[in-house]
């Protein structure tokens, strides 16, 4: 399932709509998270109620297990006894959880139904017109006596692009996968798979690298022993082989939207907390983290507080450490991994009205 025919289909029109009605993407992120959360609450409500009634029979599946326990140690010597009472411990706990109607994994799978959803919002927010995105291809260039195995593969997986007036299209290289010796050469084209944008070479910039992905500000290191590379006018690029080694091409389309301001995010593109360029603080990105870092510890303050309380006082101190150390450790983790502000302002979105969710889900007792 190709997940950016739904960032591209209904996750960027929703984006371009609202954009125009509140005449800023950030607005329009925050409205989308809005929707999307809303439109997934029955499921995240299932999968909540779940929890809730696992956490409720916890007590009652404890004493289960402790007689369990008590067999397994009575029968360690007797594997025939031991078999017959873990059988028999398995067919107690499967009708235990018919009776009291509940399923054990019964909050996986609203999770796992929303999750194609979640990561199309994701990309959505990562790519185009946020920042600059790349249209990627593999050049391998093989030893001179491997030229029975020169080929070329079909074209690169499709890239999305948003320009600055609104209008999108998918676009790849052609051809994709190249396989070549030194001393020959590939010609390279872009080409528009659909979408109504009507001239992208101009604002392409080309580039090799020793890294499959495309990250804005990373200087690749010199390919020029490997291959060379050379701009035609009309903008398309040819790769000259010319020793063995793997690298990539990439076709480099601009962030329409990076420098866009919403409140006091000065770039929704803006990613790190460090610009690269002049080595000064990104206050704003900081700023988000730490916002997304309250709606985690926000979100785990009131399951804990709604939560039936556990029988078991060393699991209770398990969930306590997980609610102190996971906010802290998710909030550092995110500081330095480089998503654009705008992913982070939908990350803050999202964690408040999960929270909100949470806790409305929450007041009911199981």
């Amino acid at each position: 399932m190709d997940l950016s025919l739904i960032t591209y289909h209904f996750i960027l029109p929703m984006l371009e709509y609202f954009r125009h009605v509140f005449g800023n993407y950030g607005w329009a992120i925050i409205v989308v998270t809005i929707i999307v959360k809303v439109v997934l609450y029955p499921l995240t409500k299932k999968q909540t109620d779940s929890m809730k009634k696992m956490q409720a029979l916890q007590p009652k599946i404890k004493i289960l297990q402790e007689r369990f326990n008590q067999q397994k140690d009575r029968y360690k010597d007797r594997p025939a006894k031991l078999k017959e009472a873990q059988t028999g411990f398995q067919k107690e706990m499967m009708e235990f959880y018919q009776t009291n109607k509940v399923n054990p994994l019964g909050g996986c799978f609203p999770m796992l139904v929303q999750l194609p959803i979640l990561i199309a919002l994701f990309w959505a927010f990562n790519g185009s017109p946020f920042k600059p995105v790349a249209i990627t291809t593999e050049v391998e260039i093989l030893n001179t006596d491997q030229v029975l195995s020169e080929q070329k593969v079909g074209s690169s997986k499709p890239q999305i692009f948003l320009d600055a007036t609104g209008n999108k299209a998918r676009f790849v290289l052609n051809p994709g996968h190249v396989k070549i010796t030194p001393g020959k050469d590939t010609n390279y084209m872009i080409f528009k798979l659909d979408g109504n944008v009507s001239d992208i070479a101009k604002d392409i910039k080309w580039q090799l690298s020793d890294r499959p992905y495309f990250t804005s500000g990373y200087t690749p290191r010199d390919l020029s022993s490997l291959a060379a590379l050379q701009i035609a006018p009309d903008n398309s690029a040819t790769v000259f082989a010319k020793g063995p080694g793997r690298l990539y091409l990439h076709a480099v389309l601009p962030g329409s939207s990076e420098g866009e301001r919403f409140l006091f995010i000065s770039g929704l593109g803006k990613t790190g907390p460090v610009d690269s360029t002049t080595g000064r603080l990104n206050i704003d990105v900081i700023i988000l983290v730490l916002l997304f870092g309250i709606t985690i510890w926000l979100s785990g303050k009131v399951t804990a507080k709604a939560a039936t309380v556990t029988a078991d006082p060393k699991q209770q101190q398990m969930q306590k450490m997980m609610q102190n150390f996971m906010p802290p450790m998710v909030t550092v983790m995110t500081l330095f991994f480089p998503v654009p502000a705008g992913v982070l302002l939908y990350f803050v979105a999202s964690g408040f009205i999960q929270a909100l969710q949470t806790w409305m889900i929450m007041r009911t007792p199981a």
